[in-house]
């Protein structure tokens, strides 16, 4: 325990021995634990966790505080510093029990109780409280939003039926033009094909504007393309072939 350079405190313990005075730490006066740790035939141990616990005595709060391994001396420290006593000692001081905690994975683990020292809050500090209130929370209140406004069902009709209007064109241009069925009958077979290859885009058309999504709909119309194609070209060509 140390102030700008000066040791005010200065305890080396082996294990298992612990501190015989209760020491008084502040924030002007960070204390420093440093040790080393040694297998049973006293060579160096490298630790894979190494942590000193502070453990309120009174509120049992507890406080973990890594050491840093230090390659020159091989040994491990750790510091509280200001900034350490102000974010975890300030607001709950109070004496507080010392421990190591040390993991090895070849060697195992040890907890090592090294005694007790008191945190002394600087003056005006506030003790913090931790309270817990248990009880019901308050009532959580859902809203849904509101379904939203359809026009009149005759306006829905109407523009319903503004779809057929393009069919109908087609009829009315078809019978301006004086096409007819009759010479389908010249390849049945060819033509029935080809006129339900046609139905089935009129049906994924209607497909789609129901609810179908994009992508399905152009997977269905790349499937259908290469049918459409020949069936329309080997009708033609036997129409023509007939025909002359």
């Amino acid at each position: 325990m140390e102030r700008t350079g000066d040791k005010l405190f200065e305890k080396a313990l082996e294990y298992p021995a612990t501190l015989d005075t209760v020491p008084k730490i502040k924030a002007t006066t960070p204390l420093i634990i440093t040790f080393d740790s040694q297998t049973v035939n006293d060579t160096s141990l490298v630790l894979d966790q190494a942590l000193v616990s502070f453990q309120h005595v009174d509120t049992k709060s507890e406080v973990a505080l890594p050491a840093r391994a230090v390659k020159s001396t091989e040994s491990y420290k750790m510091d509280v510093s200001r900034k350490n006593f102000r974010l975890h000692f300030s607001s709950a001081p109070g004496v507080y029990n010392v421990a190591l905690v040390l993991g090895s994975f070849k060697q195992g683990g040890l907890f090592y109780d090294l005694g007790n020292v008191e945190m002394v809050a600087p003056k005006g500090t506030k003790e913090k409280k931790h309270e817990v209130a248990y009880g019901p929370k308050p009532e959580i209140h859902h809203r849904f939003a509101e379904p939203q406004k359809m026009p009149n069902i005759l306006v829905s009709l109407f523009f319903t039926g503004l779809v057929v209007v393009p069919f109908i064109g087609l009829l009315g241009g078809w019978a301006y033009l004086g096409v007819n069925a009759d010479k389908l009958q010249m390849e049945p077979v060819g033509s029935v094909v080809f006129m339900g290859l046609i139905a089935a885009y009129i049906t994924l058309a209607i497909s789609y504007w129901i609810g179908v999504k994009l992508f399905p709909t152009l997977t269905y119309a790349l499937v259908l393309a290469l049918p459409t194609y020949l069936t329309g070209q080997y009708a033609l060509s036997k129409r023509i072939e007939k025909r002359i």
